[in-house]
């Protein structure tokens, strides 16, 4: 594993990799338990990133999606179709925000185009703040957070279901922010975890309005902050300029 403390970390019981990150674009990130692996969003490109960070797509045995827009999502349907083809024969358990539309319509076109030919279940979990469920050997915990869509000349949009998680195994904690506004919450989300991987899309740079601050994504500067609250943190989700 590559000791690149932007990208990669690595505990006594839990390892971190984030895969890809770049905001409209696509985000995944893979945590270890060394009892099973987690993919914490399933953003275009997963099964690629995978496979050149060494990783074996077989041993996903559950994906955690934070909130359903395309960058956090869009490779899903790749990854169910990847795992049909090579004949996986253990549930994959998918853990999402309760009501959210887009992963769960994947699913279900997943399973209408192939009615007669999926090898495995795949089993939903719709998790409300504070709610738990276990897989990997890990404890994943939702917490709300408040992210609404905004589309280019539309301005800030309506919420969205939306996830932030804490993900333990025995004694150490990773948190993940997901995609979000400002809220006192997230304290909570983040204090004392032993790594925070906070979305930090704003750079300090731009002039950003406090509406979209407190209710579609965090800045450098309050992200950095938020990561001042767990021992160990990555800021990830940045804009990266493409053609």
């Amino acid at each position: 594993m590559s000791d690149n403390p932007d990208t990669h970390w690595r505990g006594n019981d839990l390892s971190v990799q984030v895969l890809f990150t770049a905001a409209g674009v696509a985000q995944q990130i893979w945590i270890d338990s060394g009892s099973g692996g987690l993919l914490v969003d399933v953003g275009d490109g997963t099964l690629r990133d995978m496979l050149t960070e060494g990783l074996n797509p077989r041993g996903v045995t559950g994906v955690v999606i934070t909130h359903g827009h395309f960058d956090h999502v869009g490779g899903l349907h790749s990854l169910l179709g990847y795992l049909r083809m090579v004949g996986r024969d253990q549930p994959l358990e998918v853990i999402a925000p309760k009501n959210c539309t887009e992963m769960l319509g994947i699913v279900e076109n997943f399973h209408r185009s192939y009615p007669d030919s999926i090898p495995f279940r795949v089993n939903i979990h719709e998790l409300g703040d504070r709610e738990t469920f276990g897989c990997a050997g890990m404890t994943i915990e939702a917490f709300d957070v408040i992210h609404c869509g905004s589309v280019s000349g539309s301005g800030v949009m309506a919420p969205i279901p939306a996830n932030g998680y804490r993900i333990s195994s025995a004694d150490e904690t990773v948190a993940i922010s997901g995609d979000t506004g400002s809220n006192a919450d997230l304290e909570a989300l983040v204090k004392d975890a032993d790594l925070a991987i906070i979305e930090a899309t704003y750079s300090d740079g731009y002039d950003v309005a406090q509406e979209a601050l407190r209710n579609v994504h965090l800045s450098e500067r309050l992200a950095s902050e938020l990561g001042k609250l767990a021992k160990h943190h990555i800021l990830v989700h940045r804009i990266r300029k493409y053609p």
